[in-house]
């Protein structure tokens, strides 16, 4: 029996073998499931992965309503420049400029001011031409006083 066992033995050990060997054994089913090498061909490598963008690349990126609500180069074209702007009046400037109320009440004041000098000129002219007359009638009552000396003298010396 010895030799029956050592059979046996044997037997036993060659059957585990092909079972372990059929484990290892792809089957048809196995193969459904794996790539072709067309398959893997239309796969992307590695280095045609590293050009392209990630979830976060395109989470970071600008949206057509972003882009939208950008200045184009014609809008920045139109706008003031900084030395545009430093010849421009400041806020301030603006509150120290004369109101439309301001100017007409010193338009009123201008014309008031140039009425009282048309007066005081008008007074001026009148006041030289009294002045003239006084000096005229006081020339007169001076050759008068000495026309009435001479009379006196005159009467006197009869």
């Amino acid at each position: 029996m010895e030799k029956f066992d050592i059979i046996l033995d044997e037997l036993q050990k060659l059957t585990q073998r092909v079972i372990s060997i059929e484990g290892n054994v792809v089957t048809k089913q196995d193969l459904k499931h794996m790539a072709s090498k067309q398959d893997l061909e239309y796969m992307a490598t590695k280095q045609d992965l590293e050009y392209m963008a990630s979830k976060q690349d395109l989470e970071n990126m600008a949206t057509k309503q972003d882009l939208e609500n950008m200045a184009t180069k014609q809008d920045l074209e139109n706008m003031a420049s900084k030395q545009d702007l430093e010849n421009m009046a400041t806020k301030q400037d603006l509150e120290n400029m004369a109101s439309k109320q301001d100017l007409e009440n010193l338009s009123i004041k201008i014309e008031q001011m140039s009425k009282k000098l048309d007066a005081v000129a008008s007074q001026v002219a009148h006041n030289t031409e009294q002045e003239l007359l006084l000096k005229d009638v006081a020339q007169k009552v001076i050759d008068h006083e000495m026309d009435i000396r001479l009379i006196k003298q005159m009467i006197t010396n009869k």
